[in-house]
């Protein structure tokens, strides 16, 4: 995964939300869909996605993170 710096993203996640993840991907997996798993995104998926969090982030007037999946 690609990482710009200087910009919030999720590729800088503090540990609770890393752990967050690791148990979504968990309860995919238990769900009977682990055919999903973290995407690999270019540096202009990056941006894109870091964009979004911060719209988002300033419209709703909290901290977001988005993650993205994809199908294997």
């Amino acid at each position: 995964m690609c990482h710009r710096s200087g910009k919030p993203s999720a590729m800088d996640l503090p540990p609770s939300c890393k752990a967050a993840a690791d148990k979504m991907e968990q309860a995919l997996k238990e769900e009977d869909l682990a055919s999903y798993r973290a995407a690999r995104l270019t540096g202009s998926a990056v941006d894109t996605l870091s964009d979004a969090e911060q719209q988002l982030s300033r419209e709703l007037g909290r901290d977001i993170v988005l993650v993205a999946y994809e199908s294997k």
